[in-house]
């Protein structure tokens, strides 16, 4: 997991500046209001504490800090002040930090301004995925104790519930930390937040069980705390080193990896209105398919259809439908069928409600296909993101055909830090979906930064008014789906290590943002290394690393070079050097440099940047 911050085009404003809180053996940092790493005499016990606000929805209600005070002490309280920042919800809070010798306790209070509804309001932790496959005992309100561990394998339901406190131990560099971790106010559970591509396991208030949305009326106060004590066994810790200079170490490319080639990229037709459409001259060539969604039910389905046929110029759709029945789908395949000279890569037709293609609806949009004599390969899977195919999985048993999934690493958290983290997470999810898939092939996407649609929402999506597409439709009309980093420089570098992320076994072809306008890839940077990714397509992945840097060769066993991809995920420039080389290479934050590597009679003799 990446522990420096990254680049700053990828922070939101205000993550800018953060601030460092020292008392006897804590340390915590002080982020957009937020309590962040949480360190025991220089040991990480915590990733986070939070105070938030999840509406009728489950979106997260956007908070803005008004006062910290202590922040500059070394002793007394620590105080953040906060209030929403959202005219339905109204809610002013209050954190209280304080630590008494190995003891850090934290009170939170909160008072509602105006009447709104909620699925959850108080303190959340995050624990960190280091922790997997640890024991943990669970104390819980009536006494007992129930002995567990931290997942490994990402868990698709909620490893602890009914939670009064936690018991765990940190371990390394030659030292052991016991944690104990007490909470008031409410119960608590856990969930397995590596489902949705968070670094974390979290520990929040409000059993899911429980009814909700939940009514809150004005002048409601909430109140909840959390006690952790720590006890240091082993070498004394100190504070870490400070990993976000610069750093000077050897790329190493080694053997092609067995069974691994770059996968296809594809993108996503746009959804956005149609004054946005740009020239021919702005539109994708990089991506080898166009993905389209649509949803019979909407007004202006057909338009969509034209539009994305019309934008894929020739290459070919993916088609991915959403309806409650198959004969829904029917005016759509029908207009596929006028179109004989297209071609359609994939096909598959999710349910509305659950966001699922399994077996038996795959079977018939099958049937509906060979009636309208076409022959298109038909996807299983989900929508939405991993946790659903996760929680799912016993129903696709029976299919054995290719499966999907999505990933946002926006699902509870928009800052740079989560963008950054939710990379190594990502290969996890890649790893747990072959895992689940034993042997079948994985088309992962779309692959966006805001949720192009709220997979938990408990109020209908937001549908188009007319016929065409004056408005856009899908993503173009969901609140949060669009995000300003589509179009920043250091996207270039997210984009690299995700795909390097997700390689692996099986992974097929990789759905990338939408292909122009405002959830695009809109910075040229970006443009050119999903370029240089695609040129790659279908090459073997070659094992390669570069301290703190990104990473990705391939080539052909036998073949003149093997096109090596480096990229910076940092907020400082890192250093390296070409095999056999004094000289430095720097890259930037948020930069990515592609360099060939030539061969000669089977060994690697000199590297060459083009």
């Amino acid at each position: 997991m990446m522990s420096s911050a990254p680049p700053r085009d990828l922070l939101r404003p205000d993550e800018q500046t953060t601030s460092v809180v020292h008392r006897g053996p804590w340390t915590i940092e002080l982020r957009a209001g937020q309590l962040e790493n949480i360190r025991h005499l220089g040991v990480l016990v915590l990733r986070s504490v939070r105070a938030v606000v999840r509406d009728e929805n489950w979106r997260t209600v956007p908070s803005i800090v008004d006062r910290m005070h202590g922040v500059d002490l070394d002793a007394g309280s620590l105080l953040v002040e906060g209030r929403t920042r959202d005219e339905r919800v109204v809610l002013k809070w209050l954190l209280e930090v304080a630590t008494d010798g190995d003891e850090l306790s934290i009170a939170y209070r909160s008072e509602a301004g105006s009447d709104f509804l909620r699925n959850r309001l108080g303190l959340i932790v995050l624990h960190s995925p280091e922790l997997a496959g640890s024991p943990i005992d669970v104390s819980h309100p009536a006494g007992a104790v129930t002995s567990t561990v931290f997942p490994d394998h990402i868990s698709p339901h909620q490893p602890a519930v009914d939670i009064r406190g936690l018991d765990w131990v940190v371990t390394g560099d030659g030292c052991s930390t016991s944690c104990r971790l007490g909470f008031a106010g409410d119960v608590f559970e856990m969930e397995d937040q590596r489902n949705w591509t968070d670094a974390s396991y979290k520990t929040y208030s409000t059993p899911l069980s429980l009814p909700f949305p939940v009514s809150v009326r004005a002048g409601e106060v909430i109140e909840q705390s959390l006690v952790l004590r720590c006890v240091a066994t082993g070498a004394e810790s100190s504070e870490l080193a400070d990993a976000s200079g610069p750093v000077m170490g050897e790329l190493v490319i080694g053997d092609i990896v067995r069974g691994v080639t770059l996968p296809a990229l594809t993108t996503t037709a746009s959804t956005a209105a149609s004054i946005h459409r740009p020239d021919e001259r702005r539109r994708a060539r990089w991506a080898g398919a166009l993905l389209v969604e649509l949803d019979p039910s909407w007004s202006n389905w057909a338009a969509a259809l034209a539009r994305a046929i019309e934008d894929a110029d020739g290459r070919p759709l993916d088609v991915r439908l959403v309806a409650d029945r198959v004969d829904e789908v029917g005016p759509v395949l029908d207009a596929l069928a006028e179109h004989p000279s297209l071609e359609i890569t994939r096909i598959a037709l999710f349910a509305r409600e659950d966001h699922l293609a399994v077996p038996e609806i795959a079977r018939s949009l099958l049937s509906a296909l060979d009636e309208r004599g076409l022959d298109i390969q038909v996807v299983a899977g989900t929508r939405a993101h991993f946790t659903e195919l996760n929680r799912s999985i016993g129903r696709l048993d029976s299919w054995r055909g290719p499966m999907t999934f999505s990933i946002t690493p926006f699902m509870h958290d928009t800052s740079g830090q989560q963008m950054v983290e939710s990379i190594s997470t990502q290969r996890e999810v890649a790893e747990n979906a072959r895992r689940l898939a034993h042997g079948r092939p994985l088309h992962i996407g779309p692959i966006t930064l805001g949720a192009r649609f709220n997979a938990v929402a408990t109020t209908p999506s937001p549908t188009p008014s007319g016929r065409d597409l004056d408005e856009g439709y899908g993503a173009a009309l969901v609140a949060g789906a669009t995000d300003v980093r589509s179009s920043s420089a250091s996207l270039a570098a997210w984009l690299l290590a995700s795909v390097a992320a997700l390689t692996g076994p099986k992974v097929l072809s990789l759905s990338y943002l939408e292909e122009w306008g405002a959830r695009s890839p809109a910075h040229e940077s970006a443009e050119q290394v999903l370029s240089w990714l695609s040129e790659l397509e279908g090459q073997p992945v070659r094992s390669a690393r570069a301290p703190g840097l990104t990473a990705l060769a391939a080539g052909r066993t036998g073949a003149r070079s093997t096109v090596v991809l480096i990229g910076n995920l940092r907020d400082q420039p890192r250093e390296f050097r070409l095999p056999g080389s004094a000289v430095p290479i720097v890259v930037g934050p948020g930069e990515v440099r592609r360099f060939e590597l030539r061969c000669g009679a089977g060994v690697s003799d000199r590297l060459a940047e083009e």
